[in-house]
Formats: C-alpha cells, structure tokens, sequence
C-alpha cells in the first residue's frame, strides 16, 4: 500500500540519504578544492572528533554522543547538538 512504511523500511531509507548526502558533501567539496575555494564540512568547522563522525556514520548516534563528550568534555546538550548536525 502506497504511503505504509514500516520502522525497517524507514530506517534503510534514512541510511541510504545519509549515504547519499555524504557523497554528494564529499563531491561538493572536491569541486570546491579544485576551484580554489574553501569548504569545510559542518564536522570540520566544529571540530568534531573522527571518532565520533565515525560511530555516528554507522547509525551508533548514542555512543557518537557519549565518545563526544568523552574526547571534548562537552555536555549533553552540546554534544547530542554536534552529533544531530553530522
């Protein structure tokens, strides 16, 4: 039935965006590069952790928050906030 998705379909849908809009980060800033101009990923410019970009890229959001806070200090807030823009 058109417009029924499940929690798994949903998930696998969500990933597959992710993975996408990686790629689509990763071209953005090759163009960038080779144009001579600057472009950093919101990971970049925030500093996030490779780490935490990683556990977070696997759908492990929690301990991306937790590895977070664990490498920075930070609190909750600010690390569920730098985890939600990767």
């Amino acid at each position: 039935m058109p417009g029924a998705y499940d929690d798994v379909a949903l998930d696998r849908h969500f990933q597959a965006l992710g993975r996408r809009l990686d790629h689509i980060e990763e071209q953005l800033k090759r163009i960038a590069n080779a144009g001579g101009v600057d472009y950093a990923t919101f990971a970049e410019v925030n500093q996030v952790p490779e780490e935490v970009v990683l556990l977070a890229q696997s759908g492990d959001r929690l301990g991306a928050i937790k590895k977070f806070r664990e490498l920075t200090g930070a609190g909750f807030e600010q690390a569920a906030e730098a985890v939600a823009g990767l």
